[in-house]
């Protein structure tokens, strides 16, 4: 069976504008009698377990104005992508990135020189949530710092297979996570004006209980050792019926816009 792993920075402090994980699906064909209403926002990463950055060296944490907000991965010395969403009006002399640490202090601080969304990004809503962060020096790798491959355009993904998930939780460690991919009909039963072809889903459909939740934005979902999602967006964090939503990497539209400003 393949395999596929998340890894993403999930932080502790998130903008007070409207967030992928507190927004308001009109149409959910869900009853909340089963929901019990939305958990509250503890932001972090919803039944996982402590990591180790050795483990996942492409995770980055994104800090902007010296706060954890996202986060993104690297796939070259010169460019680390994250989600869209993260990167909306995002000055490049306020950003760092902090990699090859297993919390939130140590590892290697990697100033950003430009960062680009996708131009259609939110068109239609949380479409296309890509953006990719130009470093201002080659970034150094070692044993903690490595790169992570991208899937060619148009990988499909493999369904009903495990996913791992890496964050920081509270207060400070990485953590990770393994949930299920969620099939397309699934998922558009629950995300039916939002979802989109450039997207798929992952989480326990019915129970819930693992996921991804504020801050975890960012962070890159992984298969077979390429980076074949990041985290977008989810109603509520982990809830019954919602499972977390990524962007897709190799859909053509991403996955051109990658290789349009990276070079890969």
């Amino acid at each position: 069976m393949f395999c596929l792993q998340l890894f993403f920075v999930m932080t502790l402090i998130y903008f007070n504008s409207a967030s992928p994980f507190d927004f308001n699906f009109p149409s959910f064909p869900i009853a909340e009698d089963f929901l019990h209403g939305p958990a509250p926002y503890d932001n972090r990463i919803v039944g996982g377990h402590e990591a180790n950055i050795v483990d996942y060296p492409h995770q980055v944490s994104f800090i902007v104005n010296n706060s954890y907000f996202c986060g993104g991965f690297i796939v070259s010395e010169n460019y680390i992508l994250t989600a869209g969403h993260c990167a909306q009006n995002v000055d490049p002399s306020t950003v760092v990135l902090r990699a090859g640490s297993t919390n939130r202090k140590n590892g290697t601080i990697i100033p950003i020189a430009e960062v680009i969304p996708h131009p259609e990004y939110d068109n239609p809503a949380f479409d296309k949530d890509v953006a990719v962060m130009r470093t201002v020096d080659p970034i150094t790798y070692s044993d903690s710092i490595q790169p992570v491959k991208l899937p060619e355009k148009n990988r499909p993904m493999v369904g009903d297979t495990m996913v791992q998930q890496g964050a920081s939780s509270i207060p400070e460690n990485l953590m990770a996570v393994e949930i299920p991919v969620v099939s397309q009909f699934k998922c558009k039963l629950v995300y039916s004006d939002v979802l989109t072809d450039n997207e798929w889903c992952g989480g326990n459909f019915v129970f819930g209980g693992q996921g991804t939740c504020q801050g975890d934005s960012g962070g890159a979902a992984t298969q077979d050792g390429m980076a074949v999602g990041i985290v977008s967006y989810a109603r509520g964090c982990a809830q019954p019926l919602s499972p977390s939503v990524f962007a897709d990497v190799a859909a053509p539209t991403i996955r051109d816009f990658i290789t349009e400003h990276t070079g890969l």
